[in-house]
């Protein structure tokens, strides 16, 4: 049995991207979250469990219902009306919400291309060989023998 980490159609694809561009917008030369694709690692995510896929299922159709509210597709919308749907959601379904940007900052702070434009390393890279262990320096710490209490 194969599992897959696709749960949604491209339209609601197109509103996880729209949204994830309001949640990190793009600034100066820094991307949005939707234009680096950071919807695929939200929706990897969300197929994960089923409590999830429901939560982000139903989380995209209020987020659809309140754009539809301010007069058209999400996507359409002029950005304030864009947040103005997305602040509505996040009264409504705090839980999606709180979920959503917590996944979005995930995905895009760990994305190649933002460690990349922010000039950060990750930890345990590659070509990192570290010294190996002088045990030597551990003899005073052993010497002093057992410096804690034993539980009960």
């Amino acid at each position: 049995m194969t599992t897959s980490n696709t749960i949604l159609d491209d339209a609601q694809r197109a509103l996880l991207d729209a949204t994830l561009n309001r949640i990190v917008p793009a600034q100066d030369e820094m991307p949005g979250a939707g234009d680096l694709g950071i919807a695929a690692f939200v929706e990897s995510v969300a197929a994960g469990s089923a409590a999830k896929r429901r939560l982000f299922m139903e989380g995209l159709v209020q987020i659809e219902l309140a754009a539809q509210e301010r007069g058209g597709l999400f996507a359409t919308l002029s950005e304030t009306a864009q947040d103005d749907a997305l602040k509505s959601v996040e009264e409504t379904n705090p839980a999606f919400f709180q979920e959503l940007v917590t996944q979005a900052y995930r995905g895009y702070y760990t994305d190649e291309t933002v460690y990349s434009l922010l000039s950060y390393r990750a930890p345990n890279r590659a070509d990192y060989d570290p010294l190996p262990l002088d045990e030597s320096l551990l003899g005073p710490v052993r010497e002093r023998g057992q410096i804690w209490t034993t539980a009960p």
